[in-house]
């Protein structure tokens, strides 16, 4: 198995009933979604697409949009999935920054992308297929069509969170996405077996939602369950009602999940085994909480990035309650070879902070269209992930922090991800993130925004009391506020957006 369209080949030989994804809408085997994928590609070769043109799609978790994915990868064509939050400007933008001449939209964004249309900026776009009858007829029965398709060959483009800044088009090999999948399968149990069955809250149009959890569980037989939005009470009744035995979520999902005490729900406490984690840590009172309610259910952390495939460093259930761990971001998976370097590119003794970087066959082939970014993102064959870290003795990381997010307060590097991490050791807080903001005194003054515990919710003077007793003065935020989750901006995957928090915050 080399490409994804020789996943879709395997694939068609399964038994009528292993069930390949389920939605909202219905199921659909692992056949029948073979025969579907087929038939899409053999409508996009008919209709013009050669191999590696864009083909977007607009679409939320949902059997079309892995039909698309699939039918897509075997037409030979490129996956470039857009974000349906986006405003119109920025779906023209992301159409017209990947060049797509074709574009599949389900049915339920129609309005969205008919109102990109009627900019009358799209550049290169000839043929929109809707999700209904067009869609159906645009199809073309028969077996996959004969196109040839290397391992080197573009699979998707994916766009980057954007959290730093503007979004742009990393482009994914069919070789990276298949080290991605056997990294997750082989590490991290993802998929390992054709009676999993995992649930898919992150969008499919990130990399998490399409490589980490659709891919591998795609790959070995099991089962995806596509959840189009986050909702407590409806993640519950969807795991114990759909069997779900995975999933993957961020950490302000999976505090919510614990506050509505879903997690004590008759699902979590019979089929479900593991739950995965990544985009920021889980606090150590947080993952006690968890191995009390589901003492059967195995815990792990992940980190990564768009640009790495994404995944780069694991940490397994026998490390995640290792009191010496607390923090940490595991080690190198599989297939990925992870250093800490210097700005010269050296690599720095352990214990000492540098940034990582990071090689191996899941990386990105570059930026879409974007020669010097990408240059400027490799050196000597390694990508910089721009996150600063260090690495102990036993080749564990530690996050300290973006580079574009480090602090440098009165000649001090302030690192805002560890005064994250010693706020959410404080009882009465559920989220925290720190920034600095511009500063005559200090060239950038050290702030904090908080979202407290209902009922609990703590003063500035005591949550600043706090910090002092624990960190250096010059970490302890200058200001802390206070804002609702439902305040908090954030990307697809439930990021917090710093910089336009800051914006809306006037700072």
């Amino acid at each position: 198995m080399r490409t994804v369209a020789d996943m879709v080949r395997l694939n068609s030989r399964r038994g009528p009933s292993g069930e390949a994804v389920v939605d909202a809408r219905g199921r659909l085997s692992h056949r029948e979604l073979s025969h579907r994928a087929w038939a899409l590609a053999r409508g996009l070769v008919e209709n013009g697409v050669r191999p590696g043109d864009s083909v977007g799609v607009l679409a939320g978790n949902s059997a079309f949009c892995a039909e698309a994915f699939l039918g897509i990868a075997t037409a030979g064509a490129v996956f470039v999935p857009y974000n349906w939050r986006w405003s119109t400007a920025e779906l023209v933008a992301g159409v017209n920054e990947t060049a797509a001449r074709v574009v599949l939209v389900e049915d339920m964004f129609t309005d969205a992308f008919e109102a990109a249309r009627a900019t009358g900026d799209l550049d290169d776009v000839r043929l929109v297929v809707p999700q209904g009858e067009r869609y159906e007829s645009f199809l073309r029965p028969g077996g996959p069509p004969p196109v040839d398709i290397a391992p080197s060959d573009p699979l998707c483009i994916l766009f980057t969170g954007g959290t730093t800044g503007v979004s742009k088009g990393v482009v994914l090999s069919h070789a990276a996405a298949l080290a991605n999948m056997c990294n997750e399968v082989i590490d991290c149990g993802v998929g390992r077996s054709a009676t999993d069955r995992g649930l898919i809250t992150t969008p499919l149009f990130h990399s998490a939602g399409l490589l980490c959890w659709f891919l591998p569980h795609y790959a070995t037989g099991a089962t995806s369950v596509l959840l189009h939005r986050f909702d407590e009470a409806e993640v519950a009744d969807v795991v114990e009602r759909e069997r779900v035995t995975n999933m993957f979520m961020v950490p302000n999902m999976i505090r919510r999940l614990m506050n509505a005490n879903a997690f004590e729900t008759p699902g979590f406490r019979t089929f479900f085994r593991a739950l995965h984690s990544g985009a920021g840590l889980l606090r150590t009172s947080d993952k006690l909480a968890l191995v009390e309610a589901m003492p059967d259910v195995s815990l792990y952390f992940r980190y990564g990035l768009t640009e790495a495939g994404p995944m780069v460093t694991r940490l397994r259930p026998v490390d995640m309650l290792r009191e010496d761990l607390q923090g940490s971001i595991g080690k190198e998976y599989l297939l990925v070879e992870a250093q800490i370097q210097d700005d010269e590119g050296r690599e720095v003794a352990p214990d000492e902070s540098g940034e990582i970087c990071v090689r191996g066959p899941s990386v990105m082939s570059g930026y879409f269209n974007r020669p010097e970014e990408t240059a400027a993102v490799f050196r000597a064959g390694w990508l910089r992930t721009g996150d600063l870290a260090v690495r102990d003795r036993e080749g564990y990381f530690y996050f300290r922090d973006r580079a574009k997010e480090m602090i440098k307060s009165g000649g001090e590097n302030v690192y805002s991800a560890e005064i994250e991490q010693v706020l959410l050791t404080h009882p009465g807080v559920i989220e925290a993130m720190v920034v600095g903001t511009p500063s005559t005194e200090w060239d950038e003054e050290v702030r904090a925004i908080v979202v407290a515990r209902p009922g609990h919710a703590p003063t500035e003077a005591e949550l600043r009391g706090f910090l002092r007793a624990r960190l250096a003065a010059y970490k302890v935020p200058k200001r802390v506020v206070f804002r609702e989750a439902s305040q908090i901006p954030r990307s697809a995957v439930g990021k917090a957006l710093k910089e336009r928090l800051k914006s809306d915050l006037g700072w």
